[in-house]
């Protein structure tokens, strides 16, 4: 059954994408009951930690209403500073008493703060380095659009500024993300972001204004412009962090992506929802023990990784001599 008042956007459609099963049992569809009732998401039985949560909305909404608000235009550099920390503040302390956080598993409330306060003075390097204000310059922009008639695609892009002057003139779109580094097994190190979905922002600009931005970003805020570029053993490489990570995009990849939300609409509207349990998304998945697909998917994995029963590991005694599968081991015992 089709939602006719569904807008797709881009955490919706890398759900779907990801696996169906979880995106219904996160959303909710049409008449479909999950165990919540009609249409509803299917209750979590065990709730994760939401510190992370907590630190990227008391990041963000400072540096939300310093463009807003236009702080920089009427505060002066060290009281600039001071306002932005105390709006994080009151921030972070409301959040943590609307989140749950386990501080079982959470870094210290003040470790937790220092990251706020570190993200928050840290962007203010990398607005500044790379110029990330000019004439318009919002932050939490809803840009809604239709692909065609059937397809409403949104998103609620962090920031957009124009700048009118060198060295960067035009639209940037900045997506800002509290993320780590990891390893990545290949001796480097990643973050688990999609540049697809800056690109996603900028099908949505185009869809908007019928205009390319001239360029895409994430700025991770545990990596402001400045920091020494560490490698994965955390040695200083000498070089310094640039602050924002730009991504290239072309119009074959707006039209590659406004096809896929399509697709995937199409899925929706006809109710597929099977599960596609991979470790990767399972990982991050509320459901995860309840899902038998995933359940299914552990215990043939654990019959294939099974070692099979080595003759060499079998021991006997007979008539005072240690032999391993049928072997002597030439020395008969006391």
């Amino acid at each position: 059954m089709a939602r006719k008042n569904f807008t797709l956007y881009w955490s919706s459609l890398a759900v779907y994408e990801e696996c169906p099963q979880r995106f219904l049992w996160s959303r909710g569809w049409g008449a479909i009951d999950c165990g919540g009732g009609p249409g509803r998401r299917k209750p979590i039985a065990e709730k994760r930690s939401a510190h992370h949560a907590v630190m990227g909305i008391a990041i963000q909404e400072a540096i939300e209403l310093f463009y807003n608000d236009e702080l920089w235009k009427t505060l002066a550099p060290p009281i600039l500073r001071a306002k932005l920390l105390d709006l994080a503040r009151k921030a972070f302390v409301r959040e943590l008493t609307r989140a749950y956080v386990d501080w079982r598993t959470a870094p210290p409330r003040d470790e937790l703060w220092c990251l706020v306060q570190d993200a928050v003075l840290g962007y203010m390097r990398t607005l500044k380095a790379q110029m990330l204000l000019g004439p318009y310059a919002k932050a939490e922009v809803d840009l809604v659009a239709y692909i065609d008639k059937w397809n409403p695609v949104g998103g609620r892009v962090d920031t957009i500024l124009r700048r009118e002057s060198e060295p960067h003139v035009g639209v940037s779109i900045i997506d800002g993300k509290n993320s780590k580094r990891y390893k990545d097994g290949k001796g480097g190190l990643m973050t688990f972001t999609d540049p697809d979905q800056l690109r996603w922002y900028a099908m949505l600009y185009y869809l908007c204004y019928r205009k390319m931005p001239d360029r895409v970003g994430f700025t991770y805020y545990r990596y402001p412009y400045g920091d020494p570029v560490l490698d994965v053993e955390g040695r200083d490489t000498g070089e310094i962090e640039p602050g924002v990570e730009w991504v290239d995009f072309t119009m074959d990849d707006l039209k590659g992506l406004a096809q896929r939300a399509v697709d995937a609409r199409k899925g929706m509207n006809k109710e597929r929802f099977e599960a596609t349990p991979t470790p990767k998304t399972c990982k991050f998945c509320d459901w995860e023990k309840e899902c038998e697909e995933r359940k299914a998917q552990k215990a043939a994995n654990r019959r294939v990784r099974k070692p099979k029963s080595d003759s060499l590991a079998e021991i006997h005694t007979e008539a005072g001599m240690l032999t391993f599968g049928g072997g002597s081991s030439g020395k008969k015992g006391g």
